[in-house]
């Protein structure tokens, strides 16, 4: 008989697009176009997935893509290097992020998860396994972006409830304020981690670049903007 091996009791979920023109960073195309918007979202997704590091027996890191149908076995393989992958479900953002940490909690017997994007490139590992640890003492961890949103978010399973993602009226300054609202109506317990902010416009990409990041970003940064 060979030995059981229990599932790891942490899980990084890392929401992600799989790098398509004109269906990444649209908000960066609408400046500088779809070309060279997909050229920075594939150095985000490169640096966040150097960032992350691998998974381990305590966690396991997943990546989430949304349908899409340019979609397949190379394209993944290509997109999110050997990380094990699922399809994201659900009609919208809130059903989508539901149905990822209630399937997980409930089906993987995850204890602990957190889930980010791939709009802050410079998020740690470190950072990561610190709001794992935060977990422990409390029920949600969240991280502020300057934009009134959040770059990362985490619940243990205990406490976790699919309906503190509905009614978020996501892409607005209020995603963060709600989100919290929601958990403390409940009277659970919930830690900010410092506030960070997104690459989202070209403002954000010049903040990135005086910030001298040694990262591809970085260096397609001060490519693009010295161009």
């Amino acid at each position: 008989m060979f030995p059981t091996v229990p599932p790891p009791p942490q899980r990084l979920l890392v929401f992600a697009r799989l790098p398509e023109p004109g269906k990444v960073k649209t908000r960066l195309a609408a400046a500088v176009g779809d070309e060279r918007a997909l050229a920075i979202y594939e150095a985000m997704l490169r640096d966040v997935i150097a960032a992350i590091g691998e998974s381990t027996p305590e966690t396991e890191i997943e990546f989430l893509w949304p349908p899409t149908p340019g979609a397949n076995g190379a394209a993944l393989r290509h997109a999110f290097a050997h990380h094990a992958v699922a399809m994201q479900t659900g009609a919208d953002l809130s059903d989508r992020l539901a149905m990822a940490f209630s399937e997980r909690f409930y089906f993987h017997q995850t204890e602990k998860i957190v889930a980010i994007g791939v709009d802050d490139p410079t998020l740690s590992r470190a950072m990561i396994e610190h709001a794992f640890a935060l977990l422990d003492s409390v029920e949600w961890v969240a991280g502020p972006a300057a934009d009134g949103g959040y770059y990362l978010i985490g619940c243990r399973g205990a406490s976790f409830d699919p309906d503190m993602f509905q009614g978020i009226e996501w892409g607005t300054s209020r995603v963060l304020a709600d989100t919290l609202a929601k958990i403390r109506a409940t009277g659970q317990s919930v830690a900010l981690l410092p506030e960070r902010y997104d690459i989202d416009t070209v403002a954000d990409l010049e903040r990135y670049a005086v910030e001298g990041h040694d990262t591809e970003l970085g260096r397609l940064v001060a490519e693009l903007l010295g161009s």
